[in-house]
């Protein structure tokens, strides 16, 4: 007589990876990669989101976050990255831009009172950097007590790193990006020394997998990924590539929103950041997959030829909190 299979016998793989992510337990680098394999719009996709989504909400207390940055500056950068608009070989001189600093301590002024809950300021990777530290000790002093203020800058040692807490910096954004070293003129140890300097410096390193594009795999993915639980990070996020007209890799197409949200999901299961997931740029779908936190910007965006993003592709803090409450995140 033919035995009869269970229900139990009969789940697959990744349903026992999904099982074992609902149950909140650490996932391995293999459990990833089972899960970015997962294809879109099956019933394993919309499993994985919903899990990560559960997951998220539980953690994160059903509440959503929103960091703002202020671009200072436009020129051509020598990192040359393939798919930023302030690459050296699409941005011209003659368009180079410096924000005036009283301008920015508007701007600071503005988003703070429109209640974002931590600034950043961004910069090309060769900005000089005693002039960051000026132009930030004027930011700084607009700022609530507390509130969280955030570098994106190029890379710098030890010795700085000491000079940004002085100024009044919690963190740094700084990753080593998909693709550094071939997509980039920067040498990936490089970044590993920056991301180093920030921790042992007492700073908090904010952390993302970016810029994902088509062409990257599911084994980059998840170096990034792990790389994150290695330091270990309390604030995540994924961002896609966008492309640039004029950029290197502008050829090699989007992902899509489809894509994003299935990676967020992976990423927030594996990482389990204890402060936030983040998403860039802002996606309806990825706040429903585990990400509760996004940015609006101002002035120089990357990924915008606007030279005033705000009135481009950044995101307003007014559509920010639109897109929270529409995911039924809590402000």
């Amino acid at each position: 007589m033919k035995r009869m299979i269970s229900v139990k016998e009969e789940k697959t793989t990744v349903n026992k990876t999904l099982e074992k992510a609902g149950t909140g337990k650490e996932l391995t680098r293999e459990d990833a990669l089972e899960l970015l394999a997962i294809r879109n719009g099956s019933a394993d996709y919309y499993t994985l989101l919903g899990t990560a989504n559960a997951e998220a909400r539980t953690r994160f207390q059903g509440r959503g976050t929103i960091f703002a940055q202020i671009g200072l500056n436009a020129s051509p950068c020598p990192a040359n990255c393939g798919f930023c608009s302030l690459a050296k070989d699409v941005f011209k001189e003659k368009n180079s831009f410096l924000l005036p600093v009283e301008t920015a301590e508007k701007m600071a002024d503005a988003l703070v009172g429109q209640k974002v809950d931590e600034l950043f300021l961004m910069t090309t990777a060769n900005y000089p950097q005693a002039d960051f530290l000026e132009y930030a000790a004027r930011i700084h002093k607009h700022l609530p007590k507390g509130m969280r203020f955030v570098a994106n800058l190029g890379d710098f040692d030890r010795e700085y790193a000491k000079k940004l807490r002085e100024a009044g910096f919690t963190g740094v954004y700084h990753i080593r990006r998909l693709g550094e070293g071939r997509d980039t003129q920067l040498p990936p140890e490089q970044r590993l020394r920056t991301m180093d300097a920030v921790r042992d410096a007492g700073m908090e390193l904010y952390y993302c997998v970016e810029p994902i594009g088509p062409e990257h795999t599911a084994e980059e993915l998840a170096d990034e990924i792990f790389r994150a639980k290695d330091y270990p990070v309390e604030v995540m996020a994924v961002m896609k590539r966008v492309c640039v007209p004029g950029t290197k890799l502008y050829e090699h197409g989007e992902i899509s929103a489809a894509e994003l949200a299935k990676i967020c999901a992976v990423t927030e299961l594996c990482v389990k950041p204890k402060r936030a997931m983040g998403v860039h740029e802002p996606d309806e779908l990825c706040l429903m997959a585990g990400a509760n936190q996004i940015y609006a910007e101002v002035s120089v965006n990357p990924r915008d030829l606007n030279l005033s993003t705000e009135t481009g592709r950044g995101a307003s803090i007014a559509r920010t909190h639109a897109l929270l409450a529409a995911a039924e995140w809590k402000r």
